[in-house]
Order: structure tokens, then C-alpha cells, then sequence
């Protein structure tokens, strides 16, 4: 076996795992390479594909030595692929988009989950392209809780003319809002409105968000006072300092993401709570 045989083996071979773009190829080259290295016979195919956001590969030897190195490798791999973006391959982390599992940049994952943007002349655009004016909606539905919107353009019932959208896309509650209440089941319109109405300051993100308890806009429980919460936080002030150093630190990105959503006021003379030595030991429990 030379490098040749193997550079030809990797070639065949790339196009057997069926992935989401060319951001993987570079780890299914030294994967497929590691294979030939272990003892894997050239002449056999190797297939994988990508699933809930990692990368799978599928082989099977009678040699069971060989399979335990073949698992180690691809183990290895399936670890590093959740660490890369499916697209570009720089480094990336497992992200749902809808309600896909998948591997992305931070770029890649706000390309794939677009803003919703409503203008002076009420169009409501998804990157930048008009889905559909608020004029022209004929109904609107939502689910129980509120987080999933329905509305259709051209009939009660035309699936052509039925957009979906959802509490995970920037600026859901600003669509929602805007949206008029006739529009709604009679049985809904209530709820609806009582959602922003009742809103409270969050005196974690700092938003006139809370809504029943927990925040719309960092999903972080308002501080109850209850016996768990004093347990483990001591006080109020410890536990809204925990949640805006969360925050800051945004280990997925959110904030980032959200940064566009204008759904919600701002708190005036919201306080942060945290000094730059609490957020370093913060940080030390945590990594």
C-alpha cells in the first residue's frame, strides 16, 4: 500500500457520506486516510452520513482488532465534527435551526435563521426579501402557548398562502404584536393581548419581558423568593448576578443572535450586578 493507493481510496470514497455541504470534506479525508493507515482494505467502501449534527460513519470488519482501532478513529472524528461548521468548516457548535440538530459558525447560523424584519408599509421580510404584507393576512393562528404564529394571505384554508413562524426568530413578539387582534380566533384575542399588557421588567437581561413568571427575551425565571431559589442563591441579588454573567459570557451565542430583536423596551437604569473578578470566578467554576 503507498500513498497513492490511498490518495485514490479517500477520492472513491468522499462521495459516499452524505453530509449538508464540503465544511466536513477535510475530516472525512484524514478519517478515510486514518482507515487506510489501521489496516481498512482499500478495495471496500466506506459509507457515513451527517445526523443530529455529527458526523456518522458506518463500517464493519470481521477482524475485531481492527474494529476497535476503526471505532477509536471514528469516535475521534464524530467528536471533532460537532466542534466544526458544516459549511465553511472553521470552528463552529451544535445548534438547532428549526427543528434540525446541526453544526454551524456563528455567520452560518444567523444566515440559516434569519431576522424578521417589518417595515413602514408593514411587509414583513426574512433576509431581506418580502414573505408577505400584514394588510393583506386574511387569518392568523397561534399554538397554546404562544411561541408558534400561523398566517395566511390568500384563503382560510391555502397552504400557498400559510407562513410559519416562531418564538426562536428575532422579533417573533413584535410580528405578533403587530398583528391585529381580529385576525385571531375570538377564543385567543384575550390571551394575546393580556401577554402585552402584563409585562415586567427582567432584571436580569433588562428588558420589559417577563411574562408569567420567566422572560421572554433571556428565558431566565424571575426571582420568586421561593424556599428552592434562597436554597440555592441565598438571595435575590446572587441569583440576578449568576443570571447576567450567563448572559455575558453567552456560551451559545444567543445574544449575538438576538442582538436584532426589537420585541421588547428597554429597562431605564437597568443595573449590572457583576464586577470583572466575580465574572473570572465565574468562569473558573464553569471551564
Amino acid at each position: 500500500m503507498n500513498k497513492e493507493e490511498i490518495d485514490l481510496f479517500v477520492e472513491r470514497n468522499l462521495a459516499n457520506f452524505s453530509v449538508n455541504s464540503t465544511g466536513w470534506e477535510n475530516l472525512i479525508r484524514k478519517l478515510l486516510f486514518e482507515f487506510a493507515i489501521a489496516g481498512w482494505n482499500l478495495e471496500h467502501q466506506v459509507f457515513g452520513k451527517e445526523k443530529f449534527g455529527e458526523l456518522r460513519c458506518y463500517t464493519y470488519s470481521e477482524d475485531e482488532t481492527l474494529n476497535i482501532r476503526l471505532r477509536n478513529i471514528k469516535d475521534k472524528y464524530s467528536q471533532w465534527s460537532v466542534k466544526t461548521c458544516e459549511i465553511c468548516g472553521s470552528e463552529g457548535k451544535m445548534r438547532t435551526v428549526g427543528s434540525w440538530q446541526t453544526t454551524l459558525c456563528l455567520n452560518h447560523f444567523l444566515e440559516q435563521q434569519p431576522v424578521i424584519e417589518i417595515d413602514d408599509q408593514q411587509n414583513v421580510k426574512l433576509n431581506n426579501k418580502t414573505i408577505l404584507n400584514i394588510k393583506n393576512v386574511v387569518k392568523a393562528e397561534v399554538e397554546y402557548d404562544l411561541q408558534k404564529l400561523w398566517l395566511y394571505t390568500k384563503g382560510q384554508d391555502a397552504l400557498d398562502g400559510k407562513k410559519y413562524f416562531s418564538w426562536q426568530d428575532p422579533n417573533y413578539y413584535l410580528l405578533l404584536k403587530t398583528i391585529p387582534l381580529s385576525l385571531f380566533p375570538e377564543d385567543r384575542r384575550e390571551e394575546i393581548s393580556a401577554l402585552f399588557q402584563s409585562l415586567h421588567d427582567c432584571e436580569i437581561c433588562g428588558h420589559k419581558a417577563v411574562y408569567q413568571k420567566s422572560c421572554l427575551r433571556c428565558h431566565q425565571e424571575a426571582w420568586s423568593g421561593t424556599a428552592c431559589l434562597i436554597e440555592d442563591y441565598g438571595e435575590k441579588s446572587h441569583y440576578i448576578k449568576e443570571g447576567q454573567m450567563e448572559i455575558f459570557l453567552d456560551e451559545d451565542d444567543y445574544e449575538k443572535y438576538f442582538k436584532h430583536d426589537r420585541s421588547f423596551e428597554k429597562t431605564p437604569g437597568h443595573q449590572i450586578l457583576f464586577s470583572p473578578d466575580d465574572l473570572r470566578e465565574y468562569e473558573k467554576l464553569l471551564f
